[in-house]
């Protein structure tokens, strides 16, 4: 008799107590839909008229049988409905911690641009264009990466819900770390960028 969803199957003989008795045994009882825990008492009575020393225990339904076989399953799922969140918040103040450092860095560039006559909105959109190009390269191999691994070792259904919403959160959270210092960069007077560098 199989106890749990992972087992394998295997080839199954039924045979009659009176032929092989064993030492516990179970009986499985189909009942009209909603009147399974009605039959519990009447079946602990037949039982208890038939032979008072039998002891019957764990007397359950279906789905409380379903339940406690999946019960183990659930504790990673539950554990990923909080981690899964908590992963991604840390991987996009990863994200923008990374690129906003980075266009930090090219304070002493916007500031020579503006000086030379260039648009503060010009230069924001070529440095956030900039640093999304390979942003954009790495969201896609690590997307590619993923899909690789769902296809082949996991081999469940794909969601587009998580494979088209993360990446477009993380690149979504990567364009605003781009253009926020790059922004902030591009208000500060050329002069004082320059003498700051």
């Amino acid at each position: 008799m199989s106890e749990a969803f992972g087992e394998a199957p295997t080839p199954v003989i039924y045979l009659s107590y009176r032929d092989r008795p064993a030492a516990r045994g179970e009986i499985h009882l189909r009942t009209r839909a909603g009147a399974e825990t009605l039959l519990a008492p009447d079946v602990e009575r037949i039982v208890r008229d038939l032979d008072p020393t039998l002891p019957l225990y764990d007397v359950r339904t279906l789905a409380e049988h379903i339940e406690k076989n999946l019960f183990l399953r659930r504790i990673p799922a539950r554990m990923f409905v909080v981690l899964g969140p908590a992963l991604l918040l840390l991987a996009a103040i990863g994200i923008y911690a990374v690129v906003a450092y980075a266009v930090s860095q090219r304070t002493a560039e916007i500031g020579i641009r503006l000086a030379l006559g260039a648009t503060a909105s010009r230069v924001v959109g070529e440095i956030t264009a900039d640093s999304m190009r390979i942003v954009s390269a790495g969201a896609l191999f690590g997307w590619g990466l993923a899909l690789l691994v769902e296809m082949h070792l996991v081999r469940g259904p794909l969601y587009a819900s998580v494979f088209a919403g993360v990446p477009a959160l993380l690149l979504g959270v990567a364009a605003t770390a781009c253009w926020l210092p790059a922004r902030r960069a591009a208000r500060v007077d050329p002069v004082k960028a320059l003498r700051d560098e």
